[in-house]
């Protein structure tokens, strides 16, 4: 059995690949190939007043690759405000000032774990990747400009992605601090080979962009219907990130999974918590929309619904959730690299398996 971190899965993980493995499997599970079980929360307490602990499983299945992941965060979340608005933020407060997020990967053939790495490196690159599918299929196959809301932790993979599924001539960066967005254009600039430039506001980035992306941490709206344009393909990586008249307003939109988060707290927490107001778990306007009639990605890649019909409209992916089945397909990368060169720990296989019935 291989342990692996994030050192090694970034050496690992290039986005194309990632893109076409993502594709693979929501094709595979639009039609009925692969299964995945939701995405599911417990919230209780914590120490700091402040914060709470999340306990977060997700877990998905791939039969075509032979594997089966568990996705798991053992998470002390906050939500500060910043720049006046809310924000999500996880607290690093385990030993060493580090964080909890793993992927446990599984044989179908013999239900051995085959190995397990941490989740964060693999986190953005899926988020990323999925966006980068959906734009496949619902952005103009001429898209040449790009503009990004956000400099963060997930910016650069979404800027990656659309980039490996698009001729992407121009990036421009909006973030509120910056410094960070114009590192991020620097970096863009360097490693794609892209004219990347920081911008002062939201508006400059959406101006004549033919993809809008926000990648934000914000508990509050950050793509309003004045940066929306003709023909635009719109995406984010929170729920919360665009509102209801945004969604209402586009021509075709598709979501990740039409499947909600199932959050279970302790006493109390739902009034405590913003996520059961606007994130995660809930926001103001589920029931006027509803996602269980809208097509999801997988729906869309395996060709039982449409992607774009035309030049003029306005797309949109809500990736308002995340699937376990993204991380089987990054998982199935990982593995057979990592085998491949010789990579991680490999523990003896008795530590983790048993000759007594379970």
């Amino acid at each position: 059995m291989l342990i692996l971190t994030n050192e090694d899965v970034e050496q690992i993980l290039h986005m194309p690949d990632c893109v076409a493995a993502l594709e693979e499997a929501y094709r595979d599970f639009g039609n009925q190939d692969a299964a995945e079980i939701p995405r599911s929360d417990v919230i209780v307490d914590n120490q700091r007043p402040e914060a709470v602990h999340a306990f977060k499983t997700m877990s998905g299945s791939w039969p075509r690759a032979g594997v089966t992941a568990l996705r798991l965060n053992s998470d002390i979340v906050s939500w500060p405000e910043v720049n006046g608005t809310p924000r999500r933020v996880k607290l690093p407060v385990s030993d060493g000032d580090r964080y909890n997020g793993m992927v446990l990967l599984f044989s179908t053939d013999t239900g051995q774990l085959l190995c397990t790495f941490n989740d964060g490196y693999t986190q953005k690159t899926r988020v990323g990747g999925s966006s980068g599918v959906a734009a496949k299929y619902l952005s103009r196959e001429d898209s040449k400009v790009m503009g990004m809301l956000g400099a963060g932790w997930q910016a650069g993979a979404q800027v990656e992605a659309m980039c490996a599924v698009r001729d992407i001539k121009l990036l421009k960066v909006y973030s509120p601090t910056g410094q960070n967005r114009t590192l991020l254009a620097q970096t863009y600039a360097e490693k794609l080979g892209i004219e990347a430039i920081a911008v002062a506001t939201p508006e400059e980035a959406a101006k004549d962009a033919d993809i809008l992306v926000s990648a934000t941490n914000s508990m509050t709206p950050t793509i309003s219907q004045h940066l929306i344009e003709p023909g635009m393909h719109v995406t984010s990586v929170r729920g919360s990130e665009i509102p209801l008249d945004v969604l209402q307003g586009l021509d075709r939109l598709v979501v990740n999974t039409a499947t909600p988060v199932s959050a279970y707290a302790a006493r109390g927490k739902p009034s405590e918590i913003p996520e059961f107001i606007n994130g995660d778990y809930a926001r103001p306007d589920m029931d006027v929309i509803d996602f269980s009639k809208v097509p999801e990605l997988k729906d869309v890649v395996a060709g039982t619904a449409p992607g774009r019909q035309s030049a003029d409209e306005v797309t949109g992916f809500h990736n308002y959730k995340g699937l376990g089945l993204q991380f089987a397909a990054m998982g199935s990368i990982i593995y057979r690299e990592a085998v491949e060169r010789g990579m991680g720990l490999n523990i003896e296989d008795r530590y983790f398996t048993q000759d007594v019935h379970p």
